[in-house]
């Protein structure tokens, strides 16, 4: 997003510059007609503007427009603000080849014209483009445009310019962990700032300051990192609402700088607030995205409608051919046989370059085809971020409010901690519930068969539903079938999923009343089980014109004078998983008299003597005693995940170390003897699976247990392929994440 910023900037400088000059590259390569000249000057305008404002649709559209009247009037400045548009345009699509092509253009107009500030913008463009590929030989590629872009600064005597392109330079470099010009390029920034950011309210200088504090951060000069943060904590420019991201940033590297010296109280008060100001900005870039997602869109329409109207006028052009050979034949009559032929000669051989075309265009449909199914790919990605995001937070939520409730010292808050834990679990459950419709959608999701006791599962169930039934007073009341098999085996996380949307729905929409969990065995025969799952409720009903509407998705039955809005995800969740089944959902109910939901599913019958060592060994009483003294270390770049991680195993006895890293937890391991390792995937210097990789290289014994908020289906072939030996989703289960621990201990 800052690279978006720097690169608005730099195209209004570029603008304001080579202005003056249009009038010179005008007459020097248009033949002199007003009305030409004013139509390009019109069209580069309005696309700069709607570049501006976000409209990339509009943009798109006004520089094609450009670039096509610029070739009709062989005017190559204009060809060359065109192409340069165009590659700013395909930028913002995220299609980096079609924006180097439009900028190398660009790049040879702007030589021939020895138009020095777009040559300068071409090569800074270059470098970008080679930077965000990340391969070495691209970097070094990227550097030599980028000094090929000062040099021109240089010349021209630009200080705005080249202070922007040293900051874009810093920028780059730390992104691709390049760092070795660094000290160099900051000299340069603090030499020429003062020259053109006269007061610090200016974008270069607030970006600046947080960006040259991470430089340090990373080469762990946290005495420098601090000289660029400390002094701006309290300047009232950072804390303006347009720069929130800036003071995000500053929080950031502040809370790091703190830590690398150790004053760990102060950096995590830091920390929290950076955790603040991220959660408000991600809702805003999260808008942004769906805008220019909704522009890229519109963007292919566009490009799809131009190619359809280029080839309908191509055929009308043919059939205008076809009616002057007609009447030309009419005219020389003398000849009727001889035009005969060549007509027909003309006519085979324009049909084969029609269906050429025709194969030409259904590979561009194809390609259309392929695009649509990279989009969906995207939209499957964007959860597995939103799911990141969300969880990783959460399970600070969750862990503190969970160790909080175990404090005796804070019982007076109990009832509050208790609200706090509820609001927490109920976002993560509308986050799972999200990406279960995302998963059913893409067919990504897994029939797993398992053997489980129906009565441990409804048990299991119906604890989950305690608080919801104390606030909304209500009672709840089990009937099972006296001949209901003790063990059955299917797909047991599917039906657990299936009845707690729908007795929390019972619950949500009912109070003071009751709920009605009934378990029938419609038939029984030796080895299947068929069974009817009924929820009743004494709530407010539904009203049968929207007892079809509430199986989709985001839609919402419940009067609106009533106090619970949900997510509208719970019901189609049950009717898809249903539908995985075989099987379906029925709905009775009428306006304030209640409602019934029942289905019906089949089970195979396990009977005990049946049951596997290993599916019995599930019934033993869970114990904590392997834990006591065992030496633990914490590998996670999140300040709170740390301290709940280490409090809950510290109720143990675990001896807790931290590792901030991966590149840290390799240094610590190397040094010291630890029994297991809890290793975060997602983190900055070292991510955990590299990580992972080289102390395989020299300790292939230590356990290590992957942390992961990512849906577990997206990373579980990694985890394993680097050397991980389990894993635990974030935020986890207290209990189950101290299971999968003594369980690799034991092992």
């Amino acid at each position: 997003m800052r690279l978006k910023l720097f690169f608005f900037l730099l195209f209004f400088v570029i603008y304001s510059f080579s202005f003056g000059q249009t009038a010179k590259n005008d007459r020097d390569t248009i033949t002199p007609n007003s009305n030409v000249i004013k139509e390009l000057k019109t069209l580069d305008s309005l696309g700069l503007l709607a570049f501006m404002s976000g409209r990339f649709y509009d943009s798109f559209k006004a520089r094609t427009q450009l670039l096509e009247k610029a070739r009709a009037a062989n005017s190559d400045y204009y060809k060359l603000k065109a192409n340069s548009g165009l590659g700013y345009d395909y930028l913002e699509q995220n299609d980096t080849v079609s924006a180097e092509k439009c900028i190398n253009k660009a790049r040879e107009y702007a030589i021939k014209l020895k138009n020095d500030p777009y040559l300068g913008e071409s090569y800074m463009i270059l470098s970008f483009i080679n930077f965000v590929k990340g391969k070495e030989e691209k970097i070094n590629k990227a550097i030599v445009y980028m000094e090929k872009t000062i040099a021109l600064n240089i010349k021209t005597g630009d200080t705005v310019n080249l202070t922007n392109t040293y900051y874009n330079y810093l920028n780059n470099i730390i992104k691709v962990n390049h760092l070795d010009k660094g000290e160099e390029i900051i000299e340069k920034i603090n030499e020429f700032l003062p020259m053109v950011s006269k007061s610090r309210d200016s974008l270069l200088y607030i970006d600046y300051m947080p960006l040259a504090a991470s430089y340090y951060n990373l080469k762990k000069d946290y005495s420098e990192a601090v000289k660029y943060t400390s002094p701006y904590l309290s300047d009232p420019n950072f804390k303006k609402q347009q720069f929130s991201l800036p003071l995000e940033k500053l929080y950031e590297e502040y809370s790091v700088a703190l830590e690398g010296l150790k004053a760990y109280e102060e950096s995590l008060k830091y920390s929290r607030l950076y955790d603040s100001i991220k959660s408000l900005n991600f809702q805003k870039q999260k808008s942004k995205e769906t805008a220019e997602i909704t522009a890229e869109f519109k963007v292919e329409e566009y490009r799809e409608e131009k190619i359809k109207a280029e080839f309908d006028s191509q055929l009308k052009t043919e059939k205008i051919k076809f009616k002057s050979i007609i009447n030309y034949t009419l005219i020389v009559g003398t000849i009727i046989s001889l035009l005969f032929l060549l007509q027909f000669y003309f006519l085979s051989k324009k049909r084969k370059q029609l269906v050429k075309e025709v194969n030409i265009k259904n590979l561009e449909y194809l390609k259309a085809k392929e695009e649509a199914e990279r989009l969906t790919k995207a939209k499957s990605s964007f959860f597995s971020t939103v799911s990141h995001e969300l969880r990783t937070p959460l399970y600070g939520v969750i862990g503190l409010s969970t160790i909080l409730l175990e404090d005796e010292s804070l019982k007076s808050h109990e009832e509050d901690i208790k609200s706090l834990k509820f609001s927490a679990d109920y976002l993560l459950a509308l986050i799972n519930d999200v990406l279960e419709i995302n998963k059913i959608d893409s067919n990504k999701i897994e029939n797993e068969q398992q053997v489980f006791s129906i009565k441990s599962l409804i048990s299991t169930v119906l604890s989950s539903f305690e608080y919801m039934l104390i606030q909304n007073n209500n009672k709840i009341h089990i009937s099972i079938s006296e001949n209901m098999p003790a063990f059955m085996s299917g797909n047991s996380i599917h039906l657990s999923r299936i009845l707690i949307n729908l007795i929390g729905n019972a619950c949500k929409f009912t109070e003071n009343g009751d709920i009605f969990v009934l378990l029938e065995t419609e038939s029984l025969s030796k080895n299947n089980a068929k069974i009817k799952f009924s929820v009743r409720d004494t709530g407010i009903g539904i009203v049968k014109s929207k007892q079809i509407e509430i199986f989709e998705e985001f839609t919402q039955a419940n009067p609106e004078n009533y106090n619970y809005q949900g997510s509208g995800l719970g019901l189609p969740i049950v009717s898809k998983l249903l539908k995985l089944s075989n099987s379906k959902i029925f709905l009775e109910s009428d306006l304030g008299k209640g409602s019934l939901f029942y289905f019906t599913l089949s089970y195979d019958i396990v009977y005990e003597d049946e049951i596997a060592e290993n599916e019995a060994s599930k019934i033993i009483a869970f114990n904590t005693i392997p834990l006591k003294g065992k030496r633990i270390l914490i590998v996670d770049d999140n300040r709170i995940n740390q301290i709940v991680t280490k409090k809950i195993l510290e109720k143990e006895e675990v001896i807790c170390s931290i590792a901030n890293n991966g590149q840290e937890a390799i240094e610590v391991i190397k040094k010291n003897e630890y029994d297991i390792v809890l290793m975060d995937i997602n983190m900055p210097v070292k991510d955990g699976v590299q990580a992972t990789k080289e102390v395989r290289e020299f300790n292939t014994k230590i356990p290590i247990i992957a942390l992961t908020a990512v849906e577990i289906e997206e990373v579980k072939h990694k985890i394993f392929d680097c050397g991980m030996t389990d894993f635990i989703l974030k935020p986890y289960d207290i209990k189950k994440f101290k299971e999968v621990i003594i369980k690799n201990i034991i092992s």
